[in-house]
């Protein structure tokens, strides 16, 4: 079965507006896949980490997955997130979803201590059962750490379609990278190691930043792709010393940009700077520092066109 289209480019990591009640913001999905696409981005990620999954129920995710899918109606790349600690709720996912429109399932093992023969058994399974290509998806953040060899193994399972391997070790990136080829694709996911990605070949990477401010990423993708190698090292910089700017409080309590993301989504008007359930939204100040930071690095003009 294993037939997905190429990621190539910068991959959002599709954040999920929600209202204040924690209700789906519909309009606010539609809209973002609608400016996602017009700003050039080569697919989208959804149902990830950074796309709040942990934090919706098994309905909601469904509701999410029927309004993102429409969104989209097939315009690009769309790998549908379907990783719960439940393998039964991941099997009942995918029964439910199968009709709809999208081109992979992506799953992560959450579970941090099972050893690798049963994290092989376990995508071995999911990829039996999926009516779709199944995408690998490994985060030490996340799930155990994976070895490179692990992937190795399982690449040739003719329903996995690839990995993405987010990892910061660039001896395990150069190795995994490796294994790319005509039916098993290799993504990355660090915003801020994007131009050492595409160095040592990757197609393509995803990032939630993308999803909030895809122009710096999208930026130093063309620069690099164009043979403009210093450029896009400078402007990686830049991306850089951004992100440092932002405020840490929300982000360790989160532990993960959801909220800076999704203020930055609110100046552009496309949703409410609202996070899920535990986690906490930016205060006053903090949503002060981030328009200082976009000011500061020239990506307010961006967020300004955009609103």
């Amino acid at each position: 079965m294993k037939a997905c289209r190429e990621l190539k480019g910068i991959i959002p990591v599709v954040q999920t507006p929600i209202n204040q009640d924690g209700s789906i913001d519909h309009g606010g999905i539609t809209r973002l896949i609608d400016f996602l696409v017009e700003s050039g981005v080569g697919g989208f990620w959804t149902l990830g980490t950074n796309s709040e999954d942990m934090n919706f129920t098994f309905a909601k995710r469904l509701d999410i997955a029927r309004t993102i899918t429409k969104a989209n109606h097939g315009r690009l790349p769309l790998i549908l997130g379907a990783g719960f600690f439940c393998q039964e709720d991941i099997f009942n996912f995918m029964d439910e979803t199968r009709d709809l429109e999208f081109d992979a399932y992506h799953v992560m093992p959450y579970h941090p201590l099972m050893g690798l023969d049963g994290m092989e058994k376990f995508y071995r399974d999911c990829a039996d059962r999926a009516s779709k290509p199944l995408w690998m998806y490994t985060s030490a953040n996340w799930c155990r750490a994976f070895p490179p060899e692990f992937f190795g193994k399982l690449k040739d399972h003719p329903n996995i379609a690839g990995v993405k391997f987010s990892n910061s070790r660039t001896t395990d990136l150069i190795t995994v990278s490796g294994f790319a080829e005509k039916n098993f694709q290799v993504i990355t996911a660090v915003a801020k190691q994007l131009v050492m990605a595409l160095s040592i070949g990757m197609a393509g990477s995803t990032t939630s930043v993308a999803g909030a401010l895809p122009e710096p990423l999208i930026n130093i993708y063309t620069l690099f792709t164009s043979g403009r190698r210093e450029e896009a090292v400078a402007e990686q910089r830049r991306l850089n010393a951004f992100l440092g700017r932002l405020p840490k409080r929300a982000s360790q309590w989160n532990f993960l940009p959801a909220a800076e993301e999704k203020y930055i989504l609110s100046l552009r008007g496309i949703c409410k700077p609202y996070t899920t359930s535990y986690y906490t939204d930016l205060n006053e100040d903090e949503q002060a520092q981030v328009r200082a930071a976009l000011e500061e690095f020239g990506y307010l003009q961006h967020v300004k066109a955009a609103a």
